[in-house]
């Protein structure tokens, strides 16, 4: 199947648009009703599609690990491993490496689309395949991640996705988590409960917070509402998505709420119990299934 630069599926009123070749990401996640047009992802924009800029579309897949690994360097079954540093100025490796990658269209009708990258040794030393699959029905986006280690050696794996959310000022955000990790220098330095995720749990304004954390203990779903307009979306997961990254950049142009199986460096972590810090190992031959599922209601009151 030739692989396009955008491909859209829909269903109702909800629409869907992909940008394969741009690291598998959603370009944008929108419904139509009553002449009405609302977008529940940030949409790409125009220079972003033209610069194949994942960073400034609506999702992309976080393959095969989340967050940050302190200085691209970590230790696995005694190899000492170095990945490239692949975000601006930082000195530390980010998201893997899936989101860089283009991705090829296997399949694709009226409301569904799926996505394949085969991923050879390389920066990423372990051979992996990964597949997204796009589902749209009147009510809601599922997206399923699929990754399989294809590679001769167990390899360290954590999977995600990294949506952004439109920003107002009334915004809040409600879910259920256990502990935050508190960060200095962008590195998680001690698991806490404290007020944020106290308030979280009822609902957390978030124009009165600056975040950039991973959470644990994550009951798996998630309420975002705009007062502003009434509309309201829930996004939920199944295990092993059970981490949680809330971003809040300082343009706050947008929000990020991400879903995902490892905690920030986990890599580097390994003397942590895995609760703390999620990821897997994987064996050859084995694979790990990761879904979301995205459900608007523009109806509903804040």
């Amino acid at each position: 199947m030739k692989d396009k630069p955008v491909i859209g599926i829909s269903s109702g009123a909800l629409h869907l648009d992909i940008a394969p070749l741009i690291g598998g990401s959603i370009a944008r996640f929108y419904s139509k009703e009553k002449g009405q047009t609302m977008d529940w992802l940030r949409p790409a924009s125009s220079e972003g599609l033209a610069e194949g800029n994942p960073q400034m579309m609506s999702s992309f897949p976080l393959v095969p690990f989340s967050g940050r690994v302190r200085d691209g360097r970590f230790v696995f079954a005694g190899r000492h491993i170095s990945l490239p540093r692949n975000f601006g100025n930082s000195p530390h490796a980010i998201h893997g490496n899936a989101w860089k990658l283009p991705w090829k269209i296997t399949a694709h009708d009226t409301a569904s689309a799926s996505l394949v990258l085969e991923h050879e040794r390389g920066d990423w030393p372990f051979a992996y395949r990964a597949e997204q699959h796009f589902v749209l029905t009147p009510r809601s986006l599922e997206v399923e991640l699929i990754v399989a280690n294809t590679d001769a050696a167990a390899m360290p794996l954590g999977i995600g996705l990294h949506p952004y959310f439109p920003y107002t000022a009334g915004m809040t955000l409600q879910a259920e988590v256990s502990q935050m990790w508190e960060a200095e220098h962008d590195m998680p330095v001690r698991l806490t409960r404290n007020d944020t995720v106290e308030s979280l749990a009822r609902g957390l304004k978030m124009a009165s917070v600056t975040l950039d954390n991973n959470f644990i203990g994550w009951k798996h779903v998630t309420t975002m509402r705009w007062p502003e307009t009434g509309r309201r979306l829930r996004m939920t997961a199944q295990a092993p998505l059970s981490c949680l990254v809330v971003f809040t950049p300082p343009s706050r142009e947008f929000l990020c709420v991400e879903p995902v199986s490892n905690t920030v460096d986990w890599l580097n972590l390994g003397d942590l119990d895995s609760s703390q810090i999620g990821g897997t190992i994987l064996s050859p031959g084995a694979s790990l299934t990761g879904r979301v599922r995205f459900e608007p209601d523009f109806g509903a009151s804040a």
